[in-house]
């Protein structure tokens, strides 16, 4: 029998809509937030220090990537100030036929700069495009998609293999929605650069760009979720810096009016006693870690892993790097998913003397004497433009060093470290999650074997860790699902697949005298630059 029901979203729902699937619907409660003024042709200038490396949306997007392509492409559906889910694209979804069809309902008033108006054809044309070229992390969150109909033109149904409970928000967050008009023209999407001649829905769209100086977007005048149909502002200018400090800089000399990264934990005190400057505190939806590279033959090895873990001074590094303004974590589960979160399992003690102990007992040796075992020298990479884990890292060295491991210090260029990490060129990963919006879709994309365009940046291959992850995702019981998702963190955490480090909260500054009006999302990914955040924006009169 058929089933629909629609109901008030909730937290509880992004955190376990297991309990709800298949017999609740989320009507999502529509805020076009309180910012008021009229339009003008103020230019909002934003700081960053990467260019964009590349212009499809639906590809696996760096960060400058995704600030510029999620103003200009439409998602189902946003995280707001407060972590829930909202509307974006979609008024609000359900699931019918017992959790196997997730349907959409879209708003009718979103419009293409070229004038056709966004219906569900595009968005059904997105997903299957995905799916047929297995383009980026959304290919993962699409697996059970069997077939997609578009009934009307507001009116989006995915058909699948069996019930998912996450599927709806995954898909609806994370996936752009293109013109199918434009981009059914362009053949392989996995080789279209779509780098020039725009066409987009957000209030936003690219206009034009100098490689390594500046990308210039103009307004949409027909955004809905903007508060008078438009943004306030008339332009958007992304400025990109060689590095923080310099960004920092020009915030302060007026050259920008907004930093798009975090202010270092170590800088922010420089901002005190400018009474322009305003510092905005946001929350954390991913977290930093460590992952090791298991196709390096070491690395595969449990004791070496485990050695590691105990070489990293968590404790140091949070009160180093944030002045203790974060959270350690034992798991791959954030505390910020209370009800999956194994709370059985603790950190790895930060124990030198006992990891050289498991070494020597595992077989590796120091035949030189020079106070490293032989084999155990390793490269450990990160985005150099990330003050946090360039510090995170020589930490890391320091500590490691007491354990008889020596590491390399292989920060590079952002961009550089994102191909290298995609390509599983480099021993150890030193980075931060941006946005994980619930646990069982986290799990998949870093551990799934199959997982086609994900972030397995472990590259696992593990029949175990498939046949759990599988299984808990197709569990619809909500307490027998939570019990698998807190086993399957145990095994993670035995394995040491990754060292989790740290929850942060992040602070980004703005020119308080100029804008006002911005509607932060948690996480640095998010921040203050989200399309519906640019969207509020106005000039200070």
């Amino acid at each position: 029998m058929k089933k629909t029901v629609k109901g008030r979203w909730r937290l509880a729902v992004a955190l376990g809509v297991a309990a709800t699937l298949g017999i609740s619907g989320c009507g999502l409660n529509e805020d076009n937030g309180s910012s008021s003024g009229s339009s003008s042709d103020a230019v909002l200038r934003i700081g960053t220090t990467t260019d964009v490396s590349n212009f499809n949306p639906l590809q696996s997007l760096s960060k400058t990537d995704s600030w510029i392509l999620n103003a200009m492409y439409p998602h189902l559906l946003r995280i707001d100030e407060n972590a829930k889910k909202a509307p974006e694209l979609a008024k609000e979804y359900r699931y019918e036929d017992d959790g196997k069809t997730a349907v959409f309902d879209l708003r009718d008033d979103f419009k293409w700069t070229d004038g056709k108006p966004v219906v569900a054809e595009d968005v059904k044309f997105s997903a299957e495009m995905i799916m047929k070229y297995k383009l980026g992390n959304v290919a993962a969150k699409l697996t059970w998609v069997e077939s997609i109909e578009a009934p009307d033109a507001t009116t989006v149904k995915f058909k699948l293999s069996q019930p998912y409970a996450p599927f709806a928000e995954g898909v609806g967050f994370w996936m752009s929605i293109v013109p199918k008009h434009i981009f059914e023209n362009a053949g392989d999407l996995s080789k279209f650069p779509n780098d020039s001649n725009w066409v987009g829905a957000g209030p936003f769209v690219l206009d034009s760009m100098t490689k390594g100086q500046r990308y210039v977007m103009k307004r949409n005048d027909n955004y809905p979720l903007a508060p008078e149909g438009k943004a306030a502002v008339s332009q958007v200018e992304y400025r990109v810096y060689p590095d923080v400090n310099t960004m920092m800089l020009a915030l302060r000399n007026g050259d920008i009016d907004m930093m798009g990264t975090p202010v270092p934990v170590s800088a922010a005190k420089t901002f005190e006693n400018d009474e322009k400057i305003k510092l905005e505190k946001v929350g954390a939806l991913g977290f930093a870690h460590l992952t090791y590279n298991m196709k390096n033959e070491y690395l595969a090895d449990q004791q070496v892993r485990q050695a590691l873990s105990m070489a990293v001074d968590t404790k140091a590094i949070i009160s180093a790097v944030l002045q203790g303004d974060g959270q350690q974590m034992a798991g791959p589960i954030s505390p910020i998913f209370s009800e999956y979160d194994n709370t059985e399992i603790q950190p790895y003690a930060f124990d030198p003397a006992g990891a050289k102990a498991k070494l020597t007992a595992a077989g590796y040796q120091d035949a030189n004497n020079d106070g490293f075992f032989d084999e155990l020298n390793f490269g450990v990479a990160c985005d150099q433009s990330n003050a946090n884990m360039t510090r995170v890292v020589q930490l890391f060295r320091e500590s490691a060093a007491q354990a008889g491991i020596k590491l390399e210090n292989e920060c590079v260029e952002r961009n550089t470290f994102l191909t290298r990490t995609k390509n599983g060129e480099y021993d150890i990963d030193a980075s931060q999650w941006g946005v994980f919006d619930n646990p069982m879709d986290q799990l998949r994309s870093t551990y799934l074997s199959s997982n086609p365009g994900g972030i397995n940046y472990n590259l696992l291959e593990s029949a175990e860790m498939d046949a759990l992850i599988n299984d808990a995702a197709g569990t619809t019981d909500p307490e027998a699902f939570k019990t698998k998702i807190k086993n399957i963190d145990k095994v993670v955490h035995e394995q040491a697949y990754l060292t989790p480090l740290y929850v942060e909260n992040f602070q980004f500054a703005y020119n308080a005298s100029k804008f006002t009006g911005f509607v932060p999302s948690p996480s640095d990914l998010l921040g203050m630059v989200t399309a519906y955040s640019l969207a509020q924006v106005t000039p200070v009169k």
